[in-house]
């Protein structure tokens, strides 16, 4: 019985699906709740992104597989030391995001490297035209965000953020 206690315990929480409460640890369950917040007040006001105004979109729900295909990219960004939106193996935000499983209609990807808290990564991202129309974007319904722990900048211990957004 002790032995299948264990496998149990090592075994079943790698065979989920991506789709729920499944997410990697740590890197997204610690800032699941604190990010789907805080991109939702950010989308609940007006925003400038660059010269564009956008208005209010409406909330955003969290998506395991999303948070997982963002946590997978960041931390392959770390192993292989690069920053970029195409994985090392070439992959693009949508092919990982559909190695997760996610049917996805449309995606936008955001990543950033050093900021240490998820309100600085938001903020940051709301100062970038680019990456502010992706947290305003309406076509996007779900999210998921992960970061990894690398060097970057003379800190040994950087966040590589990544933050998937789509619809299905």
């Amino acid at each position: 019985m002790a032995v299948l206690t264990v496998f149990s315990l090592l075994v079943l929480p790698a065979c989920g699906n991506g789709w729920g409460g499944n997410d990697p640890d740590p890197g997204v369950a610690d800032i699941r709740s604190e990010f789907l917040a805080a991109v939702n007040r950010a989308r609940a006001v007006k925003q400038m992104c660059g010269n564009t105004p956008y208005r209010p979109a409406p909330p955003v729900s969290w998506s395991g597989a999303l948070a997982t295909a963002a946590y997978l990219h960041s931390k392959d960004m770390v192993r292989k030391k690069f920053a970029s939106h195409t994985g090392s193996d070439g992959s693009s935000a949508g092919e990982r995001i559909s190695r997760q499983g996610y049917p996805w209609r449309t995606y936008g990807e955001n990543i950033a490297f050093g900021n240490p808290t998820v309100s600085s990564v938001i903020q940051g991202w709301l100062v970038s035209e680019r990456h502010c129309r992706n947290l305003m974007n309406p076509a996007f319904t779900e999210i998921g965000a992960g970061y990894f722990i690398g060097p970057f900048g003379g800190n040994p211990a950087a966040r590589y953020w990544t933050l998937d957004l789509a619809d299905r």
